[in-house]
């Protein structure tokens, strides 16, 4: 869900990568990999302090609930 939600953000085809992880039968959604809608945006607002050395995509501050949601819904991730 991860990289889905990612490459989204990065701009790229994150449909492409929803359908290869569905054709192998890998999880692309909360209720399929066993956890709830606000686990994930929670990760998602909470992702940025893992490792605050490293920069990613998600940047120093990491995202906003809103902003989170928004994602997690855009990429059928809740």
């Amino acid at each position: 869900m991860g990289s889905i939600m990612m490459m989204y953000l990065h701009g790229g085809d994150w449909n492409k990568i929803r359908e290869a992880l569905l054709n192998i039968g890998a999880p692309t959604n909360a209720k399929r990999l066993g956890v709830n809608d606000d686990e994930v945006v929670r990760a998602l607002t909470y992702a940025h302090e893992i490792k605050p050395e490293r920069y990613t995509i998600l940047g120093d501050n990491g995202l906003s609930h809103e902003a989170a949601e928004n994602l997690a819904r855009i990429t059928k991730v809740i």
